[in-house]
């Protein structure tokens, strides 16, 4: 069962989470339960559980401590065995400094974190990505399967994606869409990814601009790009990037370490 914290007010999210009764308030024309009996017995995901009210987070955190619910408007505790897994995108320890997200609860959330690098600080899985999203897309709107040029392929990678994932599959879909000759190239490109200037030789090298795009730059900034763009080309198999380079494993590793990749 999941629910998004951050969509909801701080009066809805609780009747989501707990449940009401009848006449609880103005619109509570029946008894409702909420998620956590919902999940009793399996596993409760909480979106964007940094978003919550503080309110509700002193609510939930007596109920993780005491493994009861009470529903909206009622005084009867009802018992629930649920599993947590929660997730944002927020730094919890900034917030606690804010005074936006409570220290206990964040301590009692953090049995087991998973830390999910931002979309282009892992570029080496957007090639994945981008053939998943396409066959899904292409499914979805019963389109024939896509490939996808060189240079669009390119252009996405050099992207820094501040929507991460679900703006790469949005930016996908979009493509499958437009697309009228089954080849996703640059003219499908959303209005963001076309007008994207080149922030650097090496992202105008990615974007497509070719070799030209390296002349008078330095042999280090020559050398970076080609080192990431094997890494890329390996989905970061380091002894495969360092036979296509032509160089030791330990000199890829040496450079990897100088150039901060």
């Amino acid at each position: 069962v999941a629910l998004n914290c951050a969509a909801l007010s701080e009066n809805i999210l609780e009747s989501e989470l707990f449940g009401h009764i009848k006449g609880a308030f103005t619109d509570a024309s029946a008894d409702r339960i909420g998620k956590f009996e919902y999940a009793n017995g399996g596993t409760l995901f909480l979106d964007e559980v940094g978003d919550m009210p503080m309110a509700t987070q002193i609510k939930l955190l007596r109920v993780l401590e005491s493994r009861e619910i009470t529903r909206v408007g009622s005084n009867e505790p009802i018992q629930v065995n649920v599993r947590i897994l929660s997730a944002t995108n927020r730094d919890l320890e900034d917030s606690i400094e804010a005074g936006t997200f409570r220290r206990d609860l964040y301590h009692r959330l953090k049995v087991v974190s998973i830390l999910l690098p931002a979309l282009a600080e892992r570029s080496q899985d957007i090639p994945l990505l981008i053939e998943h999203f396409m066959k899904q897309a292409a499914a979805r709107h019963n389109k024939k399967a896509r490939s996808m040029s060189t240079a669009a392929r390119r252009r996405l990678l050099a992207y820094d994606w501040p929507g991460n994932v679900r703006q790469l599959k949005n930016v996908v879909e979009s493509m499958v869409v437009v697309d009228l000759d089954e080849v996703l190239d640059l003219d499908d490109l959303p209005p963001e990814l076309i007008d994207e200037e080149p922030s650097t030789p090496a992202a105008a090298f990615a974007q497509g601009d070719g070799l030209a795009s390296l002349v008078g730059q330095p042999i280090s900034e020559v050398e970076r790009l080609f080192i990431t763009e094997t890494l890329q080309a390996t989905g970061g198999n380091r002894e495969e990037a360092a036979k296509m380079l032509g160089i030791g494993e330990r000199t890829l590793y040496r450079k990897i370490k100088e150039y901060g990749l």
